[in-house]
């Protein structure tokens, strides 16, 4: 028998993690209360507000707060962002000379957004700074991109293991730890399914993936393998969702990760996507608490 009934994983991807918050309003009002929640990057630092304090409203309120506040760090690199996907950013990365193409990214830069911004924001969000004074278990996923290892983090401090799931390679610099080079854990696990799949009976996932990937127009060399890989990582994202006991996964709109101007009405999306699955959620959380059921699985295992 496994250590706790309900887990949740709670996915990467930006501003698009505002439906997490729209899903956990919904489960909030059902008293559907995870025993064990995996994040990352975005998924992270929402799994980490609500084991502090398993209150959506609040969570929304802290963080229309923050976004809203011209003074940070966040909001002034943020003006950068908004508006642009990654493919337009390696346009401009890129020149084209006599029918070849140049890269004129600085060869020894490797971020575009300084840590401090994740370190101020953090701080800000949590009002507990360490695992070991959270409500609900917290693992935490970043990802070492020297092994291609992914990294997990449940003790110790909780504002540093966050900002480096939160490290969005190419934006925000790696973490040197040793040999390991440690960035956003999207790289390994877009949404931790298999972090805690032995540790939960039933296990939900929130994915918000962005969906359709925008049309290419004229993409360059860099534009073409970007996406390659974008595919690649998104097959095995999909595959690795088959692992957990229920999917829900909100309408993102197919927006980048920057786009916080949305924030609003993914918070919506994300309550009427929960609220199309509750009924089917109850319903199997129902089945798989019954002892009878857990007899049965048992005894068909042996």
């Amino acid at each position: 028998m496994k250590n706790t009934f309900l887990g949740l994983a709670l996915g990467g991807g930006g501003a698009r993690g505002a439906a997490h918050i729209g899903v956990l309003k919904v489960f909030k009002k059902n008293n559907i209360i995870p025993e064990i929640i995996s994040g990352t990057s975005i998924g992270a630092i929402i799994g980490a507000m609500f084991a502090s304090n398993p209150n959506p409203d609040w969570i929304l309120r802290r963080l229309q707060k923050f976004l809203m506040d011209p003074s940070t760090l966040f909001y002034s690199s943020l003006s950068t962002m908004i508006g642009r996907n990654f493919e337009t950013m390696l346009e401009k990365s890129t020149k084209k000379i006599e029918n070849k193409f140049a890269v004129i990214i600085g060869e020894n830069r490797t971020q575009i957004i300084n840590r401090q911004v994740i370190d101020e924001m953090l701080e800000f969000l949590l009002p507990v700074k360490r695992f070991e004074d959270l409500k609900i278990r917290l693992k935490v996923v970043a990802s070492d991109i020297q092994t291609g290892d992914e990294e997990v983090y449940e003790t110790g401090n909780l504002v540093e293991a966050i900002a480096r799931s939160c490290s969005i390679p190419g934006y925000v610099g790696p973490t040197m730890d040793g040999d390991a080079m440690i960035v956003d854990g999207g790289v390994t696990s877009p949404t931790p399914i298999d972090t805690i799949r032995r540790e939960c009976e039933f296990l939900i996932a929130i994915n918000i993936d962005r969906g359709n990937l925008p049309k290419l127009k004229n993409p360059n060399m860099l534009e073409i393998i970007k996406r390659a890989d974008l595919i690649s990582n998104r097959r095995l994202a999909e595959l690795n969702l088959n692992n957990a006991d229920y999917v829900i996964s909100p309408d993102v709109l197919g927006l980048h990760w920057s786009e916080y101007d949305q924030f609003s009405l993914l918070v919506k999306n994300g309550i009427k996507a929960a609220e199309k699955e509750i009924s089917m959620i109850k319903d199997q959380i129902r089945k798989k608490s019954n002892f009878f059921y857990k007899m049965e699985k048992l005894f068909s295992i042996s």
